[in-house]
């Protein structure tokens, strides 16, 4: 049972194949069922970005796991795998955990160090668990990555002065329209990535007009940025009006087609109009670029006016960063091997101590409340203690990639049965690192954030930036779109 990652990118792939194998944030409860219905699949999530398609999956086996995945990429998109299997890149193991670190940690970013990776990770991970999709081992490797980008943001400057695809596209209109300074801009969609777009605007361009399909965040987002609301049927009147436009929601499909745009063209006069689409799926029909006095900049613009932002030595330390984590992972992953038969000897030591205390049963029947407690305690303690260096010594072994014949002679020496249940008398799960103060990965199985105060990112990002303010702080960083289509929430 190991880990697979396989998708595309921005590096592998044109945005019309990332187009077609976007999985939006609403389509994910099909997708993940889909995934964990196949045969070699038992846990998976997906991360779906502007710049990025990519499962991370729990499978039975590599190669039976591969084909699983690249049926699922062809059956979603309706195209043979022929047509993008030359796009796919994969990664297994410990390999798999270190591109997730990487990605998270910003380092895989067509912008590198920029911010808003860490929350979309943070967002594929939370909607896998939630359908029931990602649990014990995809949940490990998920809080690592968040760690890991964390401690990288921390530990180097990879994040200093990263720009995100907000900055750049408005960068990018700034030069195909002139200053942007006081003219009237247009935002499509009120989620993250607009909530970013609107307070960059609100700086400069006056007034902002926000568009969204749901009433109250398109209320609450042009309140906070002093901006006007505009109804989603009156798009075309917004076009007429704005001098640059910012889309960004989860649709599905083109919010703005090409015959609004030519009727908002027809009553601008001579006034050019700049059309910046940030979504994938994109919102806004491609034909739009073809009329007269519209420039059109979707993903694949934005990307060729990247500047490359933290790169060097900063992002070599990045790197040396992931490696020192995943070589953490690959050991924890090895430790993986000898957990059935620690499980299987601390039951048959529960098993024992409990068996004792039944046979001694009508002797302790005198024995007071307190008594039988300390009683209780001490069979648990002398078992535990017991059972410490052995289960050390076989978590050092695997460690080291050497356990397997340690963890057969200790089988056979006591027994153990292959299929041996790793419960207590009672049916109750065994800890595995019961009485060793070192163990990992003690918490509960079903909670990805278990045992890891600080992977979740509740608490801000030590390493800088805009956590609290999904619209963005004037003076902060770039958080994003968590999920699909950069920007799930905002609906257009």
């Amino acid at each position: 049972m190991s880990v697979l990652a396989l998708g595309l990118s921005y590096r592998t792939a044109p945005i019309e194949l990332l187009d077609e194998l976007a999985v939006p944030r609403d389509e994910l409860p099909k997708a993940l069922a889909d995934l964990t219905a196949r045969e070699h699949v038992t846990e998976a999530m997906v991360l779906s970005t502007c710049n990025r398609v990519e499962v991370y999956a729990h499978v039975t086996r590599y190669h039976g796991g591969l084909a699983d995945l690249r049926a699922f990429f062809a059956d979603w998109s309706g195209r043979p795998p022929e047509d993008f299997v030359d796009s796919l890149i994969d990664h297994y193991d410990d390999a798999a955990a270190a591109h997730l670190f990487a990605v998270t940690a910003g380092l895989d970013s067509m912008v590198a160090g920029e911010r808003q990776i860490q929350l979309q990770v943070k967002q594929a991970v939370t909607d896998a668990a939630a359908e029931g999709a990602c649990s014990r081992l995809l949940g490990r490797v998920a809080r690592q990555a968040l760690r890991v980008g964390k401690r990288v943001r921390a530990e180097t400057a990879v994040s200093s002065g990263a720009a995100s695809m907000v900055d750049v596209g408005l960068s990018a209109a700034d030069r195909a329209v002139g200053d942007l300074q006081g003219r009237p801009a247009l935002v499509v969609g009120a989620g993250k990535m607009g909530g970013m777009a609107a307070a960059r605007l609100a700086r400069r361009c006056n007034p902002v007009l926000i568009a969204n399909r749901g009433e109250a965040k398109r209320a609450e987002l042009a309140e906070r940025v002093g901006g006007d609301e505009l109804a989603l049927e009156s798009l075309t009147r917004g076009l007429a009006h704005a001098d640059v436009v910012v889309c960004s929601t989860a649709s599905g499909e083109a919010v703005i087609d090409r015959e609004q745009a030519a009727a908002a063209m027809a009553g601008r006069g001579a006034r050019p109009l700049v059309l910046v689409d940030l979504a994938v799926p994109r919102d806004i029909d491609p034909g739009c670029g073809e009329l007269d006095g519209v420039t059109l900049l979707d993903v694949t613009d934005v990307r060729a006016e990247v500047d490359e932002g933290a790169v060097g030595e900063e992002v070599a330390a990045g790197r040396a960063i992931v490696e020192d984590e995943a070589a953490a992972f690959a050991a924890w992953l090895r430790s993986r091997g000898v957990t059935p038969t620690i499980a299987s000897l601390r039951a048959r030591g529960e098993q024992v101590r409990q068996d004792e205390l039944e046979r001694l049963g009508s002797r302790l029947s005198g024995l007071s409340e307190r008594d039988r407690a300390a009683v209780e305690a001490l069979s648990k303690g002398i078992v535990n203690t017991l059972l410490h260096e052995p289960t050390v010594r076989l978590k050092t072994l695997a460690d080291g990639g050497g356990a397997g014949w340690h963890a057969e002679v200790v089988s056979e020496l006591f027994g153990l049965a292959p299929d041996e249940p790793a419960g207590d008398a009672d049916g109750h799960e065994i800890d595995v690192d019961a009485g060793d103060p070192g163990g990992d990965d003690a918490g509960d199985p079903g909670d990805v954030y278990a045992g890891d105060p600080g992977g979740d990112d509740h608490g801000g990002d030590s390493g800088g930036g805009d956590h609290g303010d999904p619209g963005g702080d004037p003076g902060g960083g770039d958080h994003g779109e968590p999920g699909a289509g950069c920007d799930p929430e905002g609906r257009g």
